[in-house]
């Protein structure tokens, strides 16, 4: 009996001496099933289901991640950067004036469309394009899922019209019926041409699977890749931002509204991309011109729409301070991205 009188003494000073941290509620997380590559040498912090950070023990941690499926709800990078990776460009003379994990591997999700709209820009400057040829949709690219803008099959659609979709709607079905029709009937020659250029222009850790982002096995980019394409693409077809900068976009009698949520709100955004799926996170390609410089801002991964917004925001102003500061020397570039 005494031995027990003692165990129990001994449980409630243990209690009270080092009271019970919980692991934080992972559901939120779990939901969006990110599956995110192992992510070495940054700060990991945990938050709790009320916002606060507790510091757990190394065991703690591993713990939540794995409930969490590999993602934790926030973690800060070399730059202070809430995402998976990041990366700000000079597009004037690229310089990479951040970095973080810049060539870790994550699916680019409908960031895929930036190059799918370069590859369609092309075939209208060659001629095989004008903006107002008829592409024919199917049914498989009315069936496209996801976000779309409303094709329906068998319906003649402009290739303007394609193009304000991709843009501004993200319109996978778009994608599908402009690469179906450049493959006559087969998006696989699009894919490969996608692909070709990728490497062309020196994307040399991108590959991709469709048209649109869709997820797919294999699918992936990285941050510094992403900037890359977004240089290419700028500064061949400067006009695209026309588009890209379009709030809003009806088709079929059907609003879609631009997800870039910086536009019309941070100084000087006028493109470019966003997208989601479950095994990258919330991305965007962002670029903004504040008097003669342009900037391009790439964040990978952030956990929700809010700390994507955020981040990219943060990191356009954090940009042109760099660029422009009075008393600031020119910021040494992290590297070239070409």
């Amino acid at each position: 009996m005494r031995r027990w009188t003692i165990f129990v003494i001994a449980a409630v000073l243990i209690a009270f001496l080092f009271p019970f941290q919980s692991l934080p509620d992972a559901a939120a997380a779990s939901t969006h099933q990110y599956s995110q590559a192992p992510h070495t040498g940054k700060r990991h912090a945990i938050a709790s289901a009320k916002g606060h950070k507790h510091k757990l023990s190394r065991r703690a941690r591993a713990l939540a991640a794995e409930r969490c499926e590999g993602m934790p709800a926030s973690y800060t990078g070399d730059f202070g950067v809430s995402t998976r990776a990041a990366l700000v460009l000079d597009l004037d003379n690229g310089q990479v004036l951040y970095a973080q994990d810049a060539d870790t591997p994550i699916a680019p999700a409908s960031l895929t469309k930036i190059l799918t709209l370069y590859l369609i820009n092309e075939h209208l400057r060659d001629g095989s394009l004008t903006l107002s040829t008829l592409v024919p949709v199917t049914e498989e690219a009315s069936h496209s899922g996801g976000s779309n803008m409303h094709l329906r099959e068998g319906e003649l659609v402009s290739v303007m019209e394609l193009i304000k979709g991709i843009a501004v709607a993200s319109a996978n079905d778009g994608c599908m019926a402009i690469a179906q029709y450049l493959g006559h009937g087969d998006p696989a020659p699009f894919v490969a041409a996608m692909n070709r250029k990728a490497r062309e222009l020196g994307m040399t850790n991108t590959h991709f699977e469709n048209p649109n982002g869709l997820p797919a096995d294999g699918q992936v980019t990285t941050a510094r890749d992403m900037a890359i394409l977004a240089q290419a693409y700028l500064s061949r077809f400067p006009q695209m931002l026309a588009v890209h900068s379009m709030t809003e976009f009806i088709h079929n009698n059907h609003p879609s509204h631009n997800a870039n949520s910086l536009l019309g709100k941070v100084e000087g955004v006028d493109g470019l991309k966003t997208g989601f799926v479950c095994a990258s996170g919330f991305n965007i390609v962002a670029t903004a011109k504040r008097n003669a410089t342009r900037l391009v801002v790439v964040v990978l991964g952030a956990r929700t729409q809010i700390i994507r917004e955020n981040e990219a925001t943060r990191l356009l102003d954090d940009g042109f301070k760099l660029v422009t500061a009075q008393n600031y020397p020119h910021p040494k570039p992290v590297a070239m991205v070409r």
